[in-house]
């Protein structure tokens, strides 16, 4: 039979879940896939399209009559492809005009030129519209988009920022190698779960995150099957001296996990009320304490695995 070419791609559907599928799960920094490229291309004409549809939106009296859409890409042509000034960049401008030369930034220029893109425009739409009082909608909106693709940056106060620095990355790979066994089995889990776009799930990134730290301290302290409390307490009597204010701080890291209305209870708070910002802080504060645990552990001659 003649080899099938591949013709679409589900994020969550059959092929990746049986492992199937070139749909990219992980964090993405320095490159976008495809469908992510779409996807922020789609979402970017919509809002302009939306916006452009309704003018009086930008005018905040009846008497204006700027034509905001040719403005828009008068200035997109001089401040964005910077095109020598001419008669024709004030000749009549649309979406319907410029679309395909948009459509090439996002399938084909670097990731950085992307999020260029998306910036000067969510910032020119936003900045102008006069309807919408609250101009963190659009910002909030592409953030959501970013959130969704797994995209790595958001907008912050305005500016596209990245939401994790080199040293946190650095930090969750260090974690993820971890030599024990179950310590970096439970770092590994927290990353799938916030690492999937279609099925995020940051009520057990955080659950496996102190999870990992709560295995690497029961290894130190020797305790097979004790509390995080247990084996903080412990970790003295092997030699490994901790600060008090870091050993209560993760003491009651472990208690927020542990609450009536925790992320470790089944009847606690719903996936929904945990956000991607406390998933992420859990998993890089896990992961650098269980860095710094193994690597002070080592230095008094633990055992090692």
């Amino acid at each position: 039979m003649a080899e099938r070419v591949s013709m679409i791609r589900v994020r969550g559907g059959f092929s990746e879940t049986h492992g199937m599928s070139s749909c990219v799960t992980q964090l993405q920094y320095k490159d976008f896939d495809d469908k992510t490229r779409n996807t922020l291309y789609n979402r970017v004409y919509q809002i302009l399209s939306i916006s452009f549809g309704n003018q009086k939106d930008f005018r905040e009296n009846p008497y204006d009559y700027t034509n905001y859409e040719e403005l828009f890409f008068q200035d997109l042509s001089i401040n964005v492809f910077c095109e020598r000034i001419s008669a024709n960049n004030f000749i009549p401008r649309s979406l319907k005009f410029e679309e395909d030369k948009i459509y090439k930034v996002f399938s084909e220029a670097p990731y950085n030129e992307v999020l260029d893109f998306i910036q000067y425009t969510i910032q020119w739409i936003s900045y102008r519209n006069k309807k919408n009082k609250d101009k963190n909608f659009f910002f909030g909106f592409m953030n959501q988009i970013f959130e969704q693709e797994y995209v790595g940056y958001r907008f912050v106060n305005g500016e596209i920022a990245p939401i994790t620095d080199k040293n946190e990355i650095d930090s969750i790979e260090n974690a993820c190698n971890n030599e024990f066994e179950g310590t970096r089995t439970h770092i590994k889990k927290a990353v799938g779960f916030i690492a999937d776009r279609e099925h995020k799930d940051y009520q057990n990134c955080i659950k496996e995150s102190i999870s990992a730290v709560e295995s690497i301290c029961s290894i130190i302290a020797g305790q097979k099957k004790s509390s995080l409390d247990d084996a903080l307490k412990n970790l003295q009597k092997k030699g490994v001296k901790i600060h008090p204010q870091l050993e209560l701080a993760f003491s009651k890291l472990y208690a927020y996990t542990n609450s009536e209305k925790g992320v470790r209870h089944a009847n606690g708070m719903f996936e929904s009320n945990v956000t991607f910002e406390e998933a992420k802080f859990m998993l890089v504060s896990c992961s650098a304490f269980v860095n710094y645990l193994t690597a002070n552990y080592g230095k008094v001659g633990g055992k090692h695995a």
